[in-house]
Order: C-alpha cells, then sequence, then structure tokens
C-alpha cells in the first residue's frame, strides 16, 4: 500500500512541477492517446462589465496555447449569465458546448493528432431543400432524433478526419444532399460539393451510419423529404 502511495504521489508531484515550470497552474489534466494535456483558467479584465472566465489548453512540455474557449461570461450587476461553456474528452476529440442567453448549444470539437495543434471540425447546420418546384408545402420537416444539435454532435462524435487531409491542411466544406424516406432511413446520398482527400467518402460513411430521422409530414402523413447538408473541415495553423 505504501509503494502504490508513494509511486502516486511521485507521478502527481513530476506533473505538477511540469506544469508550473511553464508557469501555468493546471486545474485540469486529460490524455489523448500518448499525449497528456492541461486546462487552466482564466480571467478577463476585473474592470469589465461582464466577469469572464476562459479555458486554456496546452500540451506538457509546450508554451504555446493550443485552444481558449469561454467557460462563463457573467453580468457583474445584475448576476445573469450570457455565455456558459462546458467540454467533454471523447475518442480523442474535445467538444465545447457553449450555450449563449435565448440562442441553442453551439457545438464546436477539436481533434488533437499526434504532434498537431487542435483542428477544429465545426458541422454547419443542415439547410432543407425540397428539390422538386411543385413539391406541395410540408406541415412538418425532417428532423434528426433530439434535433439539430444532436445532429451536430453525432456528426463530430463520428466523423473522423481523414489523414490525406490533415496532411494537405485542407479548411473547406463539403456540401451532401439526401433523401429522407417515409420509414427516415437516408438514401441517395450526392456529393453536391466535393472536398477530396477522403473527405467525401467519410461524409458519406457518417451520414449512412446515421440513424433514422423523424420524417417529414404532409396532411398528416410522413412523406420523403430533401436535405442538404453542408459539413465544414477546418484546419489551424
Amino acid at each position: 500500500m505504501m509503494i502504490k502511495l508513494s509511486l502516486t504521489l511521485a507521478i502527481f508531484l513530476g506533473i505538477t512541477t511540469l506544469s508550473f515550470s511553464q508557469g501555468k497552474r493546471s486545474d485540469f489534466t486529460f490524455k489523448l492517446e500518448n499525449t497528456t494535456y492541461f486546462v487552466n483558467l482564466s480571467k478577463g479584465s476585473t474592470k469589465a462589465e461582464y466577469d469572464t472566465v476562459f479555458y486554456n489548453f496546452y500540451r506538457y512540455g509546450k508554451p504555446e496555447l493550443l485552444a481558449k474557449e469561454i467557460k462563463h461570461i457573467v453580468n457583474r450587476n445584475t448576476g445573469d449569465t450570457i455565455k456558459s461553456g462546458s467540454y467533454r474528452v471523447v475518442n480523442n476529440r474535445v467538444f465545447f458546448d457553449r450555450n449563449e442567453k435565448n440562442e441553442a448549444t453551439i457545438l464546436k470539437v477539436y481533434s488533437f493528432q499526434d504532434a498537431l495543434k487542435p483542428a477544429p471540425i465545426e458541422p454547419t447546420p443542415p439547410y432543407h431543400n425540397y428539390g422538386q418546384p411543385k413539391q406541395e408545402q410540408l406541415e412538418t420537416v425532417a428532423e434528426f432524433p433530439g434535433g439539430i444539435n444532436k445532429a451536430r454532435q453525432f456528426i463530430a462524435n463520428n466523423l473522423k478526419y481523414p489523414k490525406k487531409a490533415i496532411e494537405h491542411g485542407v479548411n473547406s466544406t463539403v456540401q451532401a444532399k439526401f433523401t429522407i424516406e417515409v420509414d427516415g432511413s437516408l438514401t441517395n446520398i450526392d456529393i453536391v460539393k466535393k472536398l477530396g482527400y477522403g473527405c467525401d467518402e467519410e461524409v458519406i460513411r457518417v451520414l449512412k451510419s446515421m440513424p433514422k430521422w423523424k420524417p417529414a409530414t404532409l396532411k398528416g402523413k410522413s412523406v420523403k423529404s430533401y436535405f442538404t447538408m453542408p459539413i465544414s473541415f477546418k484546419t489551424t495553423e
């Protein structure tokens, strides 16, 4: 028991010393593959109207800031929270959920690849495209289970940034058009704006793996509808 306790203490002291050697306090730590990262919190100006706190992400042994995201913004006078953020580490990615006043959750994703800096992948909202000009106005549009934020999260959780795209520093968007059938399944997936470097194929793979959507309705019945969804691949310098 004493040996285990000593080993744990030694590891903790080693990490703490390394963090302080970089002149930064470690508030949180996490590991992606074989690399350990730490997060510290910093505050904005104390003279500002709003109390702002940030998450700052670093890699152990490296001084440069990898990412900076808002933890919260609070009105000092009223105590109202204007923005709040949180992060999760899933499948070698860091997910930021940010809530803004009177707005839905905004999802942002950072993918840490070996020694590379974060590569955000930001799925943009899907846009309806009902294709046929004479198609009657739908009563309700097709919807991913749980809504748009769940669709974004599903894509972010499952999309794998192609190695070839990373090597070429790809920063662009794939436009995919597909049909949502009466039973909610996705068919006729077509890339209308291609990107290459494996991105088009990856988007098709993820869309095919999606659970069934809630289909559109017309006159009280489920009907076929069409969607165009842009999905952005971005890397940082």
